[in-house]
């Protein structure tokens, strides 16, 4: 997201949307301790969590916004696993009968974990592709060093 532009085409099914929100947690390699968080406004441009990288700090848990059509979420994804530690999905469904609402549910939380999955699934084709010591983790590398400036968020 900071230097894609942050918008994954999906093939058949639109397109998503993705931004760090206002959280980010580090720990040392190989421990499980929370070393540093990071809050505020874009917390993953900030010179602290370059700083982070830079000094061998892997991350633990981030908030990641997601906006697909009107449709925005709030996710919180942890460890290695990336596992879903908190959601916050739409409401479209104001009032109405209770299987309505527990569809519509039902239906955004699949829509969010199909979202999620696309973005590690751009992320795991992109590690294992041709280009990742070329010229990916240069540019990773780079971007931690401050040596590459992350164009500004999209309106």
């Amino acid at each position: 997201s900071e230097t894609g532009g942050g918008t994954l085409a999906f093939e058949d099914s639109g397109s998503v949307d993705f931004w760090v929100e206002d959280r980010l947690s580090f720990r040392s390699a190989g421990e499980e301790k929370v070393s540093a968080v990071l809050t505020g406004e874009r917390p993953s441009a900030s010179p602290e969590a370059r700083a982070a990288l830079r000094g061998g700090k892997v991350l633990r848990e981030l908030k990641l916004a997601l906006r697909r059509e009107e449709r925005e979420y709030l996710v919180s994804l942890r460890g290695p696993a990336v596992e879903i530690a908190g959601a916050k999905i739409p409401s479209l469904v104001k009032s109405g009968e209770a299987a309505e609402i527990l569809y519509e549910r039902m239906f955004l939380y699949e829509e969010l974990t199909f979202m999620i999955g696309g973005l590690f699934r751009a992320f795991a084709e992109a590690r294992c592709g041709d280009d990742w010591e070329r010229v990916l983790l240069p540019r990773m590398r780079a971007l931690a060093a401050g040596q590459l400036d992350a164009p500004e968020e999209a309106e």
